[in-house]
């Protein structure tokens, strides 16, 4: 599996992998499933112990790069690791529970020729793996769209001062096409390109430093997967959460979770907004002037709280106000605001997402995700 090393790629598709063959075996397929031969795959093992390497080295093409970091990293490092293999002009990464759909970066290389750009994003399906007794679904479904143009700094300033709301509308190294120059500045302003526990989370606030905007392309290139054994399961409650969360923070060492947050609650509320103040910390130049919101903070906290079942209420951040003002600024009443206008925002989500069709994918979803891209990218020819 050796890569031309005369011609540079243009895409590096980067699939950063732990001890989930059985995954990213359709990962890797469906990102081969592309006509061009001017991009890269590359596969970062993180020193799996099952047969991760065997499982990608059945590939027979010239386009897929394997490797292996020969010693158990953090998630963030592995993300570095992966990083300084890549020869792309633009980066994408993608779980090893992803897929990306047919043909789709044979599109985007028209698009990023034809709509030059620093950061390129799009509308991403959510497809949910099997799991246990309980069939695949798929809980989004976006329609094509024209292009448009997104404010990224706009967006960032934003996010900062609602506590982190809304951070899926900026742009990530994750699920994005970002330019290898920003990486590069990123890196030469902090020392490296990921910091925090959460390297995407990292990367939607360093981005916006090193580019005014994003192009939303319009159209689907990659699927995100959620499995129950992936990194994304951390954050979700049950027994496999809780199993993948104590493994996950053990690979992060000793690491310290930003000083202005209170450790009195589950170490899963904090890991957004310390990826977020980290990145403020790195980048004075931008976020300087700009204060964070530790009150929407907490209101949005009991919103991932609810979604992902982590054990932390209203009542509880109230009780403990006195012990939250050792470490920031904290008032009852800006945050029950905050709080009532999250809940109701989360409200009326869901009832658009009860009235946003899935259909033809409502009781027929393969069981694997490779199946699903090409079930999407039939539906779509439609």
């Amino acid at each position: 599996m050796n890569n031309n090393q005369n011609s540079k790629p243009l895409i590096s598709v980067i699939i950063p992998t732990r001890e989930r063959a059985d995954t990213l075996l359709f990962a890797i397929k469906t990102a081969l499933d592309q006509k061009s031969d001017s991009y890269e795959v590359i596969v970062s093992d993180n020193f799996s112990q099952d047969n991760t390497k065997e499982v990608a080295q059945s590939f027979n093409d010239p386009r897929l790069v394997y490797i292996n970091t020969g010693r158990r990293l953090s998630m963030c490092d592995n993300f570095e690791f992966a990083l300084e293999h890549a020869r792309g002009e633009y980066t994408i990464f993608i779980g090893d529970d992803d897929a990306i759909m047919p043909g789709a970066i044979d599109k985007l290389q028209i698009t990023i020729k034809s709509k030059p750009n620093l950061v390129y994003c799009w509308p991403r399906p959510i497809y949910f793996w099997p799991k246990d007794s309980q069939r695949a679904f798929v809980s989004f479904l976006p329609h094509d769209n024209d292009p448009y143009e997104i404010n990224l700094k706009k967006a960032a300033i934003f996010l900062v001062k609602m506590g982190g709301a809304r951070i899926s509308r900026l742009s990530s190294v994750y699920h994005c096409a970002v330019a290898k120059s920003i990486l590069d500045a990123i890196k030469e302003q902090t020392g490296r390109v990921f910091h925090s526990v959460q390297p995407d989370a990292f990367t939607f606030l360093a981005i916006p430093v090193f580019s005014d905007t994003a192009l939303n392309i319009g159209y689907v290139v990659t699927v995100m997967g959620r499995s129950p054994k992936a990194n994304s399961a951390i954050a979700y409650g049950g027994r496999d959460g809780i199993v993948n969360a104590k493994k996950f923070l053990q690979e992060c060492g000793d690491y310290k979770i930003h000083s202005s947050l209170f450790p009195g609650v589950n170490i899963m509320c904090n890991l957004q907004a310390d990826s977020i103040l980290t990145a403020m910390d790195k980048f004075p130049q931008f976020y300087g002037r700009i204060q964070f919101n530790y009150n929407a903070m907490w209101a949005y906290t009991l919103r991932e709280a609810k979604d992902y079942q982590w054990d932390i209420n209203a009542r509880e951040i109230i009780q403990k106000r006195n012990q939250i003002r050792r470490y920031h600024p904290f008032s009852v009443l800006q945050f029950l605001k905050y709080y009532i206008l999250f809940k109701s925002t989360a409200l009326l989500h869901s009832l658009l997402a009860k009235n946003m069709s899935v259909e033809p994918f409502t009781n027929n979803v393969p069981d694997n995700i490779s199946d699903f891209a090409n079930q999407l990218a039939s539906y779509q020819k439609k």
